[in-house]
Order: C-alpha cells, then structure tokens, then sequence
C-alpha cells in the first residue's frame, strides 16, 4: 500500500500565493468600477455617444471579469485551507492512534 505524503510548506506557500493573487485581481477590478464614458470628452463627434457606450460597456466587463476571477481565486484559498485542515486532523488522529492507552 502507497503511502500519501503531503508537503505541508507548499500547500501554504500555494495558499498564499492564490490569496495575494485573488487580491490584486480584486484591486484591479476595483479600478474599473464606475468609470463611464462621456460623450462630451469626445468633442462634437457625430459618433460620440457610440463611443462612449463602448467605453461603458469595457469598463463594466472588465469589473465583472476581474471579480469573477478574485472571486475563483478566493474559492481555492478556501478549499486548499479545507485539504489543510483536513491532512492535519488526519496527521493527528494518526499520530494519536500510536500511543499507548
């Protein structure tokens, strides 16, 4: 029977690097959030409100885009801390089940 062996280190450095990661997704998203196009920047083009409607809309995916992904990534900080727990409490109970009564 294999053995299961669990690098306890590189599942934190891994959880870390996903949560600072989720958090500058976050940052950039945030950059994004209420910044509207306004025709007027435009001048007297005939085509401006066009335009500002795009820049709108970019603006809004990329929010929502930049969310998500903050979003997923806090979804696998989550879970690589439950797969921690877990291995601990396992480790433990292990460890526990050695010693003499």
């Amino acid at each position: 029977m294999a053995v299961a062996k669990f690098n306890s280190e590189a599942m934190e450095q891994c959880r870390t690097t996903v949560s600072s990661q989720a958090g500058q997704f976050g940052a950039i998203g945030d950059g994004f959030s209420n910044q509207y196009g306004n025709p007027d920047i435009f001048g007297k083009l005939g085509s401006s409100g066009s335009l500002a409607s795009a820049v709108t809309a970019l603006d809004q995916a990329g929010a929502q885009e930049f969310d998500a992904a903050e979003k997923v990534l806090r979804k696998v900080e989550g879970t690589i801390d439950v797969i921690q727990t877990n291995v601990d409490d396992v480790e433990e109970t292990n460890k526990n089940s050695f010693r003499v009564v």
